[in-house]
């Protein structure tokens, strides 16, 4: 009897021990086959966690995310983006089916054999399927910049400092940017973010578009009624400005004027062409009389020695090393001190025009903008490069081009024209006029400020007469506006 007992016990244990480990497969069984109906562990679409959710909650939890409004910021402005306003639209139809398939080929019983041994199984994620107007969302951007966009101002002509009014600061909107930041936010279901970029702007300087209104402008405060034509470099950049007025208003193309004493520029580089070696003594001094004393005479023997000893072959040489630098408006035809020593007069571009006449002598011609690009030239030959050293190879040297600025440099006439503007720059220039009384007035200079070097050009005509200080104010007051530009606050 003791015996029976003693093995009944073992036989109870061990069938109650099946009896649980059933009932708890079972019950194990029934909760995985619950799990089973929902997605896999692990499973996330577009970036989202659905794993163990039913296909409609984790389609409602995928266009949650993905609704959310993309939060915008403007400085300190914040502007929700609604993915509808860009027809944001996720393409679910592709999605869940891909979901579906980790469900069901992974196969219910090593599904159930990774769920009894907590095994969390591979996480996956379902690739975002999604798509969305980027021209709607460009024009979202356009409001947003119409709307909080500050455009800094530019600066203004002031007249009656000869100066500008500075310009205002201001922030702008970087659209293109903005396109490409908010792109990778739309597509991601958290951290819906953007700093949009915005551009600083800050106080500009004055454009050479400001100048050339403030030069009209002042043209026209000194009620100047003849023609008016300037060119501007700034050899820095290599921009470049042409006004022409006539009667104030702008007009269009280049204008023929006597050449005056500015010709003597064009004499001295078609000397420096030929010129070959140190100059001699008597060279430096003709050079000097005609540039510095502007004295006729020493101009007509330079000319001499450009032809060779002939005058006139001189005057053809000169022309045509101008025609050679694409000076085409420029040209002289006769000695300048000796009467009836001329050529036939050039016709040009600038004079055959018919709706302007400024009665230029018709054996020396030049217009503002070429005696100004042969300045330009002249400074750049200085520098070892430009025009005039590709158009003569080897006839000149930056020492040459130098030595033509030192002697215009020279040209000290006291505080008028275009030196009487500029206070604080050192000008190489060559003047003109022609009888008195004055019908045409013109100043040729390469201007050297510490905020900046220019050539300036200026030549003005009237068909009756002006005062000679009339003509001299107007060139100074247009000279200093142009320093003002280059040297803002005097510097």
């Amino acid at each position: 009897m003791k015996t029976g007992n003693n093995l009944g016990l073992p036989i109870i244990f061990s069938s109650l021990s099946l009896l649980a480990s059933i009932s708890l497969f079972v019950i194990e069984l029934i909760l995985y086959s619950r799990a089973y109906a929902g997605l896999p562990q692990g499973l996330s679409l577009g970036g989202v966690p659905v794993g163990g959710l039913s296909e409609s909650a984790a389609l409602e939890q995928l266009i949650t995310a993905y609704r959310t409004p993309v939060e915008l910021h403007y400085q300190d402005q914040i502007i929700l983006l609604d993915p509808g306003v860009v027809n944001f639209t996720l393409n679910t139809s592709l999605m869940i089916p891909q979901a579906t398939q980790y469900r069901t080929g992974q196969g219910f019983w090593n599904g159930f054999w990774d769920y009894l041994w907590l095994n969390p199984g591979e996480v996956n994620d379902i690739p975002l399927q999604a798509t969305y107007s980027q021209e709607k969302l460009r024009v979202f951007l356009e409001d947003v910049a119409a709307r909080y966009n500050q455009p800094g101002s530019p600066a203004r002509p002031d007249p009656s400092t000869l100066g500008f009014v500075p310009g205002a600061p201001g922030h702008t909107l970087d659209q293109k940017a903005a396109v490409g930041l908010i792109d990778a936010k739309l597509l991601m279901p958290t951290d819906r973010v953007v700093d949009l970029p915005v551009a600083e702007q800050t106080v500009t300087r004055p454009s050479l578009e400001t100048l050339a209104e403030l030069i009209q402008a002042d043209v026209g405060l000194f009620q100047f009624n003849g023609i008016f034509s300037l060119y501007l470099s700034d050899l820095r950049t290599g921009r470049e400005m042409v006004i022409n007025l006539a009667n104030g208003e702008a007009v269009q193309g280049a204008i023929a004027f006597a050449g005056m004493s500015t010709v003597k520029i064009p004499i001295m580089t078609a000397f420096f062409a030929q010129n070959e070696g140190e100059l001699t003594d008597d060279e430096s001094l003709l050079l000097e009389r005609s540039i510095d004393e502007s004295a006729n005479t020493p101009t007509d023997l330079l000319l001499k020695t450009v032809g060779r000893g002939d005058g006139l072959e001189g005057t053809r040489q000169v022309t045509a090393d101008m025609q050679r630098l694409g000076l085409v408006n420029t040209y002289i035809s006769g000695l300048l001190d000796v009467l009836g020593a001329v050529l036939v007069p050039l016709g040009t571009p600038a004079n055959s025009r018919t709706d302007l006449n400024t009665q230029p002598d018709p054996f020396n011609q030049t217009t503002a903008e070429d005696m100004g690009s042969l300045l330009t030239m002249i400074y750049q030959c200085s520098q070892n490069k430009g025009s005039l050293m590709a158009a003569f190879p080897n006839q000149f040297t930056p020492q040459e081009c130098r030595t033509m600025i030192d002697l215009l440099t020279q040209n000290e006439v006291g505080p008028i024209f275009i030196s009487g503007g500029s206070p604080d720059g050192v000008v190489a220039h060559k003047h003109g006029w022609d009888r008195l009384p004055l019908t045409n007035v013109a100043d040729a200079a390469l201007v050297f400020t510490p905020g900046g070097d220019y050539v300036l050009t200026i030549f003005i005509h009237h068909p009756d007469t002006m005062g000679f200080e009339d003509a001299n104010r107007l060139i100074i007051s247009v000279a200093r506006a142009t320093y003002n530009y280059f040297n803002p606050n005097g510097e």
